[in-house]
């Protein structure tokens, strides 16, 4: 029997990027964690040169940073960093629940109205931040879905690991859910409205929101 060859390892290069990028989306890894390659490589069964290239894929998405002397790190972002990030957010993500509102069909939020009532309290008061950051994601897709803007979405693609990180963390924070919870239930009611002005006003509290409570609480998250 001849050796095993890269081509035979257990995980392509894609599926090592994938997996990775979960796991520092969803803080398997934490902020400023060392990732050693040989590790990596042993975990996942691939060659070295994958842990490399995926690596490079991750840094040019700034989901990972390399320092001499240090190696590969996930990113951590400073608080100057994140209102930077938030800045573009609400002005591109407020577009996004504007044309969502003007362009989704009739009864597109009828479901997402329902789930972010009792369904959304009990997950809530069960604790279960995994099953409402999923909602919180669906409801995401829909304003990107229904936008119908393919530059929108194409710009919104740019920042979506690193916001997506961040979205995670904020749901963490002191008094957040609620207050998250709240906005979401009212920008549904003015797409419902097709109240472009009050969806775009009430996304953009939202994220600001989010953002003033991440630089807030920035040693709690660490």
């Amino acid at each position: 029997m001849t050796e095993q060859t890269e081509t035979e390892d257990r995980f392509d290069t894609e599926e090592l990027i994938a997996v990775l990028r979960q796991r520092i989306v969803r803080e398997g890894y934490a902020a400023g964690q060392r990732l050693r390659e040989r590790q990596i490589s042993e975990e996942f069964g691939t060659s070295r040169a994958q842990v490399r290239e995926a690596f490079a894929v991750l840094t040019e998405r700034r989901l990972l940073t390399r320092q001499a002397n240090v190696g590969v790190t996930v990113t951590r972002l400073s608080p100057a960093e994140i209102v930077e990030l938030y800045e573009v957010r609400g002005a591109v993500e407020g577009l996004a629940a504007r044309l969502a509102a003007e362009r989704a069909p009739d009864g597109a939020w009828d479901s997402l109205r329902r789930r972010f009532g009792a369904e959304a309290d009990q997950m809530i008061a069960a604790a279960d931040l995994d099953g409402y950051g999923r909602l919180v994601d669906e409801a995401q897709k829909g304003l990107v879905d229904h936008a119908r803007n393919p530059v929108l979405v194409e710009t919104m693609g740019l920042l979506g690991d690193r916001a997506a990180v961040l979205a995670r963390r904020s749901i963490l924070l002191p008094g957040r859910t609620d207050v998250g919870l709240r906005m979401h239930r009212d920008l549904i009611e003015a797409l419902i409205a097709r109240d472009g002005d009050a969806a775009e006003r009430i996304k953009r509290a939202n994220l600001a929101d989010a953002c003033e409570r991440l630089v807030r609480f920035a040693d709690y998250l660490r």
